[in-house]
């Protein structure tokens, strides 16, 4: 009876820590660049961050298309801080238009589901007028990153028209 006891108190416990502990991730952006290279194209209204607490912070874009974009390529570079920045895992080029029409990149699918509830880039080809993502910072609990700790950087080169017209680096830290 006793030894039931022991094994009962053993296994309750291992299930309440079970499925009391996640596990803690933590991303925080340190800073954004956004820069247009044709103006009359792209411009570039908003490319900030805002601090919400004191261990949350927001990005905050917002790029008007002047004309229907219908040829988006989207170049990416992730780089992580080692004596410098170095590449590390990604570096993958995403046709953006075939991308929200099929979902079919495991790599950008990782990317836009993490900031796809806090932008309206969610319909097809062409794009016009304000592409805005408002006040995104990376919920706990739709993190699904295994990377080592550490400082990164994604690189992010927009190609319209088979002409690179503007880029967004956004750097961050990431502990889990």
């Amino acid at each position: 009876m006793k030894r039931a006891l022991k094994i009962l108190f053993f296994m309750s416990c291992t299930f309440l820590i079970v499925i009391c502990a996640k596990p803690k991730v933590y991303i925080k952006f340190t800073n954004a660049h956004c820069q247009s290279f044709n103006k009359s194209w792209v411009v570039i209204n908003e490319c900030r961050l805002r601090a919400i607490k004191r261990d949350v912070t927001a990005l905050n874009i917002n790029i008007t298309f002047r004309h229907p974009a219908n040829d988006i390529k989207l170049y990416m570079v992730f780089l992580k801080k080692a004596n410098g920045y170095k590449p590390f895992v990604l570096n993958s080029t995403v046709d953006a238009c075939e991308y929200i029409l099929k979902r079919n990149n495991p790599i950008a699918n990782l990317v836009y589901n993490i900031f796809k509830s806090f932008s309206n880039i969610n319909h097809t080809c062409p794009y016009m007028g304000d592409q805005l993502l408002l006040n995104f910072y990376p919920k706990n609990e739709l993190i699904t990153l295994f990377l080592p700790a550490g400082d990164y950087v994604l690189l992010m080169d927009w190609i319209l028209s088979k002409k690179k017209m503007f880029t967004t680096n956004v750097y961050f830290s990431f502990y889990g």
